[in-house]
């Protein structure tokens, strides 16, 4: 019965394949003909899954480069779903009919919370947790309900591999007999002594309650923490990176940057962390992220005339991811023009609520070098007093509520740069405006 289940559904992905669309619904129709088909299989001698509410496809996207590069053969869900079904779809896909595998690698990405469903059936033999943090409220709740949920999933063969500058990550290291990797980078020029991130995420030591003490701030609340009683500090790295122009340098080798976002330098040293525990080839590691044709999904660049245009990518109800964009933004030199909108609140609930916004440092945009702010999308006046209240003068304002023709408004009163921090939906409708026009 399993066997027949895996044939119906690979023929259904070979037609979904020439239709070109790469969705989970393979793994939907075999879960709904068997619930526990997962069980049926066998796993790739090397199994990595990632999770985190930033970075999760950029991470998986990075390390299928390296194994590819390297000559191993991989399998991965990044360009299905990050929920059980497309999981189930990427397991199908790495397994011969008889559920044996024919890869050497299988590389996922999986929802946060759902991380306890796919656990149920596969233990995988590397997990990296790259952040958390509170993230789309009506789905999610607390983080901490989150971080409960991961952390009774985690099996003690799991090797894990962890963030150690985000405290609420290296929390899953408590009580654990796990094998556990940290990564983490040192102070830099970005770092920041204050974060009004601080004190949404973990602020306080989970042993003694004391207020966490930070040296530093990389983004959010990342960076050197310590408890004042010594309870839970920062720990050691065995992968610590120095950042360096457009590139950064850890162990004794140097990985250049496509871009010198921060969370862009966590991404790639996740990814060369998982790969030099497995052994892959250090020499072939380092080629492949120095040659990676890997587009960042995050932060997309064209030409206006004179001047840079910035698609930055920001999720909504995440401020981890929109405050990355906004510490980006600050951190680039010359006159700029900051494009905020959106035009719905969530990407998978009808939600009226825009709290939110509020947990947002906008803070960060009230700086000489912004010229000018344009609103768009039918949360633009809501946007606008959000901002007012981050003490900006609202004589930056210029508000667009046609978000469809946008993007012709916001090159043609551009002064300096252009940053445009969007959520998916205005995102994708600019780079599809700008492919046209021959922008991108």
């Amino acid at each position: 019965m399993n066997q027949l289940i895996i044939v119906l559904a690979k023929i259904v992905k070979k037609i979904l394949n020439y239709l070109g669309r790469g969705t989970a619904f393979p793994g939907k129709l075999a879960l709904k003909l068997n619930k526990n088909i997962l069980n049926f299989f066998e796993m790739p001698k090397t199994t990595i899954f990632v999770t985190g509410t930033t970075g999760k496809t950029s991470v998986v996207g990075t390390i299928y480069e390296v194994y590819k590069h390297s000559g191993y053969k991989v399998v991965s869900n990044i360009k299905g779903s990050n929920l059980i079904d497309g999981v189930t779809t990427a397991v199908i896909d790495a397994s011969k009919i008889n559920g044996k595998t024919k890869v050497d690698v299988l590389i996922i990405e999986v929802d946060e919370r759902y991380v306890k469903e796919v656990f149920k059936y596969i233990t995988p033999k590397y997990f990296i947790i790259n952040n958390l943090s509170r993230d789309q409220l009506a789905r999610n709740g607390h983080f901490e309900l989150v971080f409960d949920e991961i952390n009774k999933s985690i099996k003690e063969k799991t090797h894990l591999i962890l963030n150690a500058d985000d405290p609420l990550v290296t929390k899953f290291s408590l009580g654990k007999k796990n094998k556990i990797t940290y990564y983490g980078l040192k102070e830099n020029k970005y770092s920041m002594k204050k974060s009004k991130m601080a004190t949404l995420d973990l602020a306080y030591c989970p042993k003694c309650h004391k207020k966490l003490i930070f040296d530093y701030f990389n983004y959010g609340n990342l960076g050197f923490y310590h408890c004042p009683n010594n309870d839970y500090n920062r720990p050691d790295c065995q992968f610590e990176a120095t950042l360096l122009k457009n590139k950064f340098q850890v162990e004794d080798v140097t990985i250049q940057l496509n871009n010198d976002a921060l969370y862009n330098v966590y991404n790639m040293l996740a990814c060369y962390a998982v790969c030099r525990i497995d052994k892959v080839k250090k020499e072939d590691i380092v080629s492949s992220l120095n040659q990676l044709s890997l587009k960042v999904k995050r932060l997309n660049e064209f030409k206006i005339k004179d001047n840079k245009g910035v698609i930055l990518l920001s999720k909504n109800e995440t401020p981890l991811s929109y405050n990355q964009s906004l510490e980006y933004i600050k951190s680039k030199k010359g006159n700029k023009t900051v494009a905020i909108g959106f035009t719905r609140i969530s990407g998978r609930y009808d939600l009226k609520d825009i709290s939110w916004i509020y947990d947002i440092n906008f803070e960060l945009l009230n700086d000489s070098s912004i010229a000018q702010i344009i609103l768009i999308g039918p949360f633009a006046y809501d946007l606008a007093v959000r901002l007012k209240q981050a003490g900006i003068n609202s004589k930056k304002f210029l508000y667009r509520l046609d978000y469809n023709n946008s993007l012709d408004f916001c090159l043609n009163h551009t002064k300096g740069d252009l940053y445009c921090v969007l959520y998916f939906d205005l995102n994708y409708l600019y780079l599809d405006q700008l492919k046209e026009r021959g922008l991108l």
